[in-house]
């Protein structure tokens, strides 16, 4: 993985101005690498717009705007300021959210304090009255009507998630058409918090699942309706690497990586230079100024419990070229030599990824009415960098499968220790307890896997298994070189 070729340049020009020239401030301010700062705004506006709009693909399936994106970058190429500064109003909107669910839950407990103070006088009223004959069905409706009157708990609603598992996940979007990003620039802490072990639940909300649920141990069930979720982190090569050694396959055969904007931008690392202290911030304010009218009117929907989405949809040139397009991807994943056969995965989901990338564009150039083949071109000169992007990264260098390494390394061992020694049966215990593979499933899985090549077949005698060699294969091979010790003194050799 630490040999892949350099990317070609972010398309940050297919960008609208209003979006293009942000970008660009932040990346002259920031000097953080094109691709970085470029999905940093992915994130933001998947944020502030996945709660208030929907888009119709030209299939007719209406599909959540929401852009999840993970960027591989070494520590140190300023990521955390990259999303202090573009995602500002996201925090800012949070902080007041925490503030006026402060204030709530201060008059909340005062109010409850209340309501149990007049409960436990209504209860020693309605004792008396019990005692003094009077009617029960009267006092079981006093006691209704006052139970109905007790203060609701105010509910922490802000948007940006960190470390959390699949539970506090469920709490956080239970109820009707709740939002939140699962955002952090320490992808290490989502990779260890837990959530990544559920990468179906995830799939199901990115595709806008109407209706998941979790059962509590303690009888409780959590429902979730119409959720909306954007995940973006960014993740250092090492960490990338030990999570493709841990749940790679799991991550990338359940189709959760497909639905993800990759990138793996060259650092910017050492040519950084100072040239000035401008503070480039015409542009940017402009961008926060459309997120905080989403976030607020979100913010508005949420008091008002007034939850509604406006879709959008496709003017009729973007979707000829739509379909177009969808006929070109089918051909370039042919196996018989497409070229992105080997990415298929990502390449099938491109269609919908484009068309929320366009529907994310429109909203924030501010047009009106049907997304424009213009914005749909955009959207698509973008998503097709991070096409090539997802197959450099995931097909540049492919790893060997642990089961063929196993396998190799156990044949070296058979024919080294016993052909080269004339033994061609030897018992499987014997070769479990001092060969290279001693962990008893993947001893098994290289073995089966020698046996399908007829390298190796097993026989059982006495009720004890043997691995035989095959003469005709082993046979064949070259003897290992005699290695003679080197003289400890005098010149070296030449290499």
């Amino acid at each position: 993985m630490n040999s892949l070729s350099s990317p070609d340049p972010y398309p940050v020009k297919a960008f609208p101005l209003t979006i293009r020239r942000p970008i660009e401030e932040v990346m002259r301010q920031t000097q953080a690498p094109d691709a970085l700062v470029a999905m940093s705004f992915f994130m933001t506006m998947s944020v502030s717009a996945q709660s208030l709009y929907d888009v119709c693909l030209p299939t007719g399936q209406v599909r959540p705007v929401s852009v999840n994106s993970l960027v591989i970058a070494q520590s140190g190429e300023r990521k955390t300021a990259v999303d202090s500064l573009v995602s500002a109003p996201i925090q800012q909107f949070d902080a007041a959210r925490i503030a006026k669910h402060e204030v709530e839950k201060a008059q909340y407990e005062r109010d409850l304090e209340v309501w149990q103070f007049m409960r436990a006088g209504l209860r020693r009223r309605l004792h008396k009255q019990v005692a003094e004959g009077e009617s029960e069905e009267r006092i079981k409706e006093e006691l209704a009507e006052y139970a109905a009157e007790k203060p609701v708990r105010p509910r922490l609603r802000y948007v940006l998630r960190q470390n959390v598992n699949e539970r506090s996940l469920m709490d956080a979007l239970e109820g009707q058409g709740e939002s939140i990003g699962f955002i952090s620039d320490e992808g290490e802490v989502i990779i260890k918090g837990g959530i990544l072990r559920q990468p179906g639940m995830l799939n199901k909300m990115w595709d806008g699942a109407s209706t998941l649920s979790l059962d509590r141990s303690n009888g409780v069930n959590v429902l979730v309706r119409e959720p909306r979720l954007t995940l973006a982190y960014m993740v250092q090569p090492v960490v990338f690497q030990q999570l493709l050694e841990r749940r790679g396959e799991n991550l990338r055969g359940s189709g959760h990586w497909a639905r993800f904007l990759v990138g793996w931008p060259t650092s910017r690392q050492g040519s950084r230079h100072v040239v000035g202290l401008l503070d480039y911030k015409f542009y940017l304010p402009k961008f926060h100024a459309t997120v905080t009218e989403l976030l607020n009117e979100f913010g508005r929907q949420m008091d008002e419990d007034d939850r509604h989405r406006t879709t959008l949809v496709f003017s009729e040139e973007a979707k000829e070229e739509w379909v177009s397009r969808v006929n070109e991807i089918e051909t370039l994943i042919d196996p018989w030599g497409g070229e992105l056969h080997e990415v298929n995965d990502f390449a099938s989901k491109t269609m919908e990824i484009i068309s929320r990338v366009a529907a994310l564009l429109h909203i924030f150039s501010k047009q009106e009415g049907e997304i424009s083949l213009d914005t749909f071109n955009r959207a698509l000169q973008i998503v097709r960098w991070h096409l090539y992007e997802f197959k450099r990264i995931f097909t540049e260098h492919p790893s060997v499968p642990q089961e063929q390494i196993d396998a190799i390394a156990l044949e070296n061992y058979l024919h080294k220790r016993y052909w080269c020694n004339n033994h061609c049966t030897i018992p499987k215990n014997a070769v479990l307890r001092n060969g290279p593979i001693r962990t008893k499933i993947r001893f098994d899985v290289a073995l089966s896997f020698l046996i399908q090549l007829e390298r190796v077949y097993l026989l059982i005698s006495n009720k004890t298994n043997y691995i035989y060699l095959n003469p005709t294969y082993f046979g064949n091979l070259p003897r290992p070189p005699i290695v003679t010790a080197m003289p400890l003194s005098g010149t070296a050799g030449n290499y």
